[in-house]
Order: structure tokens, then C-alpha cells, then sequence
């Protein structure tokens, strides 16, 4: 009675392995495509301080998150939790691209007060997006 139990043990180390080496896999994929980008959209998101005088500072912000987004959508993964990772991320982008355009019209309309708010909007993406990047790295990193 004990062979059956110890043949099945190697299998099921194997499909474990496996498991772990297309999570890291995934992984690897996913940060490496959300890693160009995480520094273009920072550096968009501390530009919109000059968007008075240079708005197209708020175009900056937009075709990054536009980039990023192209880049996550074509991504297929198996891992749902990596999955998930990518669609927060793509959400806080599509955040990110509403705030500049919130911030354009408020530019246009002169309206100081919404382009204060709009601008709170996209300094929020870069704390989400720094929080989601932590928990995908503890997650990548099983720590």
C-alpha cells in the first residue's frame, strides 16, 4: 500500500513546481511590462505643477497612461491574483487619464478650485499605484 502514496509524491512535487515556475513566469511579465512605465507616469503626474503655463504637461500624463495601458492589454494570465494585479493597475490608469482631462477642462474653464481637486486626483494614482506595486512585489516574491 505505501508505492501508490510514494509515486504520487514526486508527481505532485512536479506539478507544484510547475505551478511556481508559470507564477514566476507571470510574474516577470507583468513587471517587466508595469516597470517602463511606472517612471514616465511619475514624472507626467509631478509635471502637471507647471500645467498652467505648459499645458501640455496634461498630454504627457494621458500618452502615458494610454503606453501603459496598450502594454497591459495584451498580456494573457493565468494566475488570477497577477490578473487582478493587472486590472487594478489598468483601472488606476484609466484614473489617471480622467484626471488630466479633468484638469483641462478646469484649466479651460479657469476654475482654480477643480483644477486643485483634479490635480489631488493624479497625485492619488501615484500613492495607488506605489501601494499596488508593493503588494504585486510581495506577492511575486512570496513574502
Amino acid at each position: 500500500m505505501d508505492r501508490p502514496s510514494t509515486r504520487r509524491l514526486p508527481c505532485a512535487l512536479l506539478l507544484l513546481l510547475l505551478a511556481c515556475e508559470r507564477r514566476t513566469n507571470e510574474c516577470n511579465d507583468l513587471i517587466g511590462r508595469m516597470n517602463p512605465h511606472t517612471e514616465a507616469l511619475v514624472r507626467a503626474v509631478e509635471g502637471l505643477a507647471r500645467v498652467e503655463d505648459e499645458p501640455a504637461r496634461l498630454d504627457a500624463l494621458v500618452e502615458a497612461a494610454d503606453r501603459a495601458d496598450h502594454e497591459l492589454a495584451v498580456i494573457a494570465l493565468e494566475d488570477a491574483r497577477l490578473a487582478e494585479f493587472g486590472l487594478r493597475y489598468r483601472k488606476q490608469l484609466a484614473g489617471a487619464r480622467e484626471a488630466a482631462q479633468a484638469m483641462r477642462r478646469a484649466a479651460q474653464d479657469d476654475d482654480p478650485r477643480g483644477l486643485h481637486a483634479a490635480a489631488k486626483q493624479a497625485d492619488a494614482f501615484l500613492e495607488t499605484q506605489a501601494t499596488l506595486l508593493e503588494e504585486l512585489n510581495r506577492y511575486c516574491t512570496g513574502s
